[in-house]
């Protein structure tokens, strides 16, 4: 399976673009970080549909990983999907980064982030979720084969982030693929 992580900076909202010149390496998968559709949003803001976005997604011949803001008749979720072929499947993220505010805005989800795909039954886990051993615990037992974690981890921390993402691949045995954000998202 040919993976394209896309780090790209948190306030390009432009994952199409990128999509687009992704398509150019003929993938099997693209993955992209947390909130990739909007930044890191911590405060109540306009948001497209997940109609919208699979529109956007609809003319691509490869499976999609993007972060989002997700809203259902629960609440404002900090979610993550997986996409190919017309199809999704979502998760949301479990553990809220209350020190930004997160929390405010966002809903947790309660159910791990499992994406069933033809080949592969994948694991997600968004940002701060990787701080949170049993989650990665339940993907693995849950038959999960690689987890993803989709992340907007900040530079202060990001030594943090790499030994995070080491360990929980150590302890679990199974590979952990980090895909940050790199820049500022001056709205928060």
């Amino acid at each position: 399976m040919k993976i394209r992580l896309i780090q790209k900076d948190i306030a390009d909202t432009d994952y199409v673009g990128h999509l687009k010149t992704a398509a150019a390496d003929s993938p099997d998968l693209v993955c992209f970080g947390e909130l990739a559709t909007t930044g890191c949003l911590y405060q109540t803001a306009p948001v497209d549909s997940l109609e919208t976005i699979i529109k956007s997604l609809n003319p691509f011949p490869f499976a999609v990983m993007l972060g989002l803001p997700y809203r259902t008749g629960q609440g404002m979720f900090n979610s993550y999907i997986y996409y190919h072929h017309g199809k999704y499947q979502v998760y949301h993220k479990i553990n809220l980064f209350v020190p930004m505010n997160e929390n405010l805005v966002y809903e947790p989800g309660s159910r791990p982030g499992l994406f069933e795909t033809a080949s592969d039954r994948f694991g997600v886990a968004i940002c701060y979720d990787l701080r949170f051993p049993e989650v990665f615990r339940r993907l693995k037992s849950a038959g999960a084969t690689k987890i993803f974690v989709p992340a907007a981890f900040p530079a202060a921390r990001i030594e943090d982030w790499k030994c995070l993402l080491i360990e929980r691949a150590v302890e679990n045995g199974i590979h952990v693929l980090g895909i940050n954000a790199v820049g500022d998202d001056s709205r928060n």
